[in-house]
């Protein structure tokens, strides 16, 4: 059922010609419910804060930008944590830290993985605010929000908003008769906009911001863990891609640019899988890093190999980032 609602509007929000008139109808009731979350909060952080967001649903890749911004800072002597509202978990108004061996039903599946690939504290609260602070009482100096342009309830110092190449804007419609979650207005006010870029996907024109490509590092095997020797996939054979993110369709291009043979298996995003979905499937597998860690805690798998995924940060960007850290001044 979700899953099909979800194709359906999908399909509406990048077709040509205007929505249908009870989709504008709801977009009007939408503007109306979350016009006072459209503006940047102007309230000053006691650190930097530094927002990773988009401004429309369906997934941007959000996620290795997040893990490279955290990277980064740490490269630079810095001491990030990573605050998130934990989607696809058991949302808890007490702060929660996250590791590499949490349950991805408990805190959800991006924290998991942003635990094992950014290599610093994640916490995850549905009060983004007691997040923040709990990550300072952590001995963080620097916070990375995963998420939060549409909450004004969380002081930030620079935003960063992902827009995916492949769908860009789409119709340019609010929610519901369009994928916007909020005007394009909102991106004159934030610090930096990047444009996702993944395999050889052609990007709009007249998208604005600068382009971030998505690169791919080596699979490996399910619950083996990245770069484990003696293990090689067979480029030859036909996979069962199974992908449960925003934009499905991103992670099979991919593929398709890496010429992989495989079979499309798209879910809705922050599923919960259970063993019998795969029942049917021949396998082997090709699965990205956030839906792995979610299947490693499945039995009786086909064969699994994981395609990790990192995100190549413009130097433009890093250039303010590290600039903003260094100046940043609390109030």
């Amino acid at each position: 059922m979700r899953q099909g609602l979800e194709r359906h509007l999908l399909r509406r929000w990048q077709a040509a010609g205007p929505p249908p008139f009870y989709l504008r109808l709801l977009s009007l009731l939408y503007r109306l419910a979350t016009k006072r979350r459209w503006s940047r909060p102007a309230e000053r952080p006691p650190c930097p804060v530094i927002v990773v967001g988009n401004i429309t649903a369906g997934g941007s890749g959000k996620t290795p930008v997040v893990a490279a911004v955290a990277r980064l800072l740490c490269e630079q002597g810095q001491t990030p944590a990573i605050i998130s509202r934990g989607y696809g978990g058991r949302v808890s108004s007490e702060p929660r830290a996250v590791t590499s061996v949490s349950d991805p039903a408990e805190v959800g599946d991006e924290p998991v993985l942003l635990a094992r690939r950014a290599g610093c504290p994640v916490w995850v609260c549905a009060d983004r605010r007691a997040a923040l602070h709990a990550g300072l009482r952590g001995g963080a100096d620097v916070i990375v929000a995963d998420d939060g342009l549409q909450h004004p309830n969380l002081p930030r110092s620079f935003e960063i908003c992902v827009i995916d190449g492949q769908r860009g804007f789409g119709n340019g419609h609010l929610l519901p008769a369009g994928p916007l979650r909020q005007p394009l207005e909102r991106l004159d006010s934030v610090d930096a906009t990047l444009i996702k870029r993944t395999g050889s996907t052609d990007c709009s024109a007249d998208l604005p911001g600068m382009h971030v490509p998505v690169e791919p590092g080596a699979p490996y095997r399910l619950g083996t863990g990245e770069g484990t020797e003696g293990t090689e996939i067979d480029r030859q054979a036909t996979f069962d891609a199974v992908c449960a993110i925003g934009n499905p369709d991103s992670f099979f291009a991919l593929l398709e640019a890496l010429c992989y043979r495989f079979r499309r298996h798209p879910f809705p995003d922050h599923h919960v899988f259970s063993g019998r979905e795969f029942s049917g499937l021949a396998g082997p597998l090709l699965v990205t890093e956030k839906d792995a860690v979610k299947l490693e805690r499945l039995t009786g798998l086909p064969e699994c190999w994981v395609l990790p995924i990192e995100a190549q940060l413009p130097e433009t960007l890093i250039g303010q980032l590290l600039s903003h850290v260094r100046e940043f001044r609390p109030s």
